[in-house]
């Protein structure tokens, strides 16, 4: 466990720099992750995909994108296919607010990686792009376990067993 310690200890480390490093634009960061998911998105995203990219539960998605809400950076509308789906977008307001803060955001990066040579970035970014899909394919990753309950559900006809999403962090 000492890598996967490692890069959880990292997380709260870069997390802890960018949660000072947003509060003078009034964002978490995973605020930030919405509005920039939402900018960079080339569809309007639902609140699951926002929650799937936050890493949280889609019920926890109100509590992330409400605050961005009530202020006007971001709104909700039914999707045409379904009326249950929202589709979510940067309003005028949130894409300002997200132009203002991005070279915040982007600084931090270039000072946080600043001393890793070019070889050394390279790598880290290949290594966690193969842990991301080593995890993302595993069968106790949550996605992999709702599509195996899934299939099971329409083979057996028995109603599927969703077991929560809990894990290492």
């Amino acid at each position: 466990m000492g890598t996967v310690d490692l890069l959880k200890r990292a997380e709260l480390a870069v997390r802890g720099c960018a949660e000072a490093l947003l509060l003078p634009f009034g964002l978490t960061p995973a605020q930030f992750l919405v509005l920039f998911r939402l900018k960079h998105s080339t569809t309007n995203i639902s609140s699951a995909e926002l929650a799937r990219a936050a890493g949280i539960r889609p019920q926890s998605v109100v509590d992330l994108i409400g605050p961005l809400e009530r202020r006007r950076l971001i709104q909700r509308r039914e999707a045409p296919e379904h009326r249950r789906i929202l589709r979510i977008t940067l309003t005028a307001a949130g894409e300002q607010l997200f132009a203002r803060a991005l070279p915040a955001a982007a600084g931090l990066e270039r000072e946080l990686l600043g001393n890793l040579g070019e070889a050394e970035l390279s790598g880290l970014r290949k290594g966690l792009e193969k842990l991301l899909a080593n995890a993302e394919a595993h069968e106790a990753h949550p996605a992999v376990r709702r599509a195996a309950s899934e299939k099971r559900q329409r083979v057996t006809g028995r109603p599927a067993r969703h077991q929560s999403d809990g894990g290492l962090g």
